[in-house]
Parts: C-alpha cells; sequence; structure tokens
C-alpha cells in the first residue's frame, strides 16, 4: 500500500564496486531523492514510490537515473531500509540484477 516517505536518513551499502553510501532526502510527503556515489560516479535517484508491506516494513522505489556511465543501463532500485541488514535491490526486465546490502 501507497504511503509517505520517511525522514531523512544515510546507510553505507557494499557492492561490486566497493563501499557506497546512500543519502535519502525527501522532497514532500510522496518522494524524495537519493544522492549515491558508486565506482566514483555521483547519482541522483528520485523516489518515486513508497509502499509500506504487511509486514509494516517501507520499500523506497525508483530508477537508477544516471547509471549509464558504470553499468550499461538504468534499474528500478528497492531499498528495503527498514529489513535486517538494510538492502538494495536492483530490477531488469522484472528480473533482480543484484543486491547490495548494508555494510
Amino acid at each position: 500500500m501507497r504511503t509517505t516517505v520517511p525522514a531523512a536518513f544515510s546507510l553505507a551499502f557494499t557492492g561490486p564496486e566497493g563501499p557506497y553510501t546512500i543519502q535519502f532526502e525527501p522532497t514532500d510527503e510522496w518522494d524524495g531523492v537519493i544522492d549515491v556515489s558508486i565506482g566514483g560516479l555521483t547519482m541522483r535517484w528520485h523516489v518515486v514510490e513508497a509502499d509500506q508491506e504487511d509486514t509494516g516494513a517501507v520499500v523506497l522505489g525508483g530508477m537508477t537515473s544516471g547509471s549509464e556511465p558504470l553499468w550499461s543501463d538504468q534499474y528500478w532500485f528497492e531499498l528495503r531500509f527498514s529489513d535486517a541488514p538494510p538492502l538494495i535491490r536492483y530490477w531488469g526486465d522484472q528480473v533482480i540484477w543484484r543486491e547490495d546490502h548494508a555494510a
């Protein structure tokens, strides 16, 4: 079910390119942006979906805008920040491309 986005937060993750930190900042009640630098590439991803699952977990989603120079594509991201440990799932063509876990 659609829900409002949380307050600003940051989390550290580890992926194939090494460690990186995401900074989430709400832009209003329903949307926000994530600033991230992966493999030396700085990007700003727009959060266009915030859903609350039956378990109470809030999941933020959007596209990895600007990731083409790094990954040769854009992916849908699913930021599961209330999971233990938090993770980001990257989806391509309805298939999980990769998962990065919080450091």
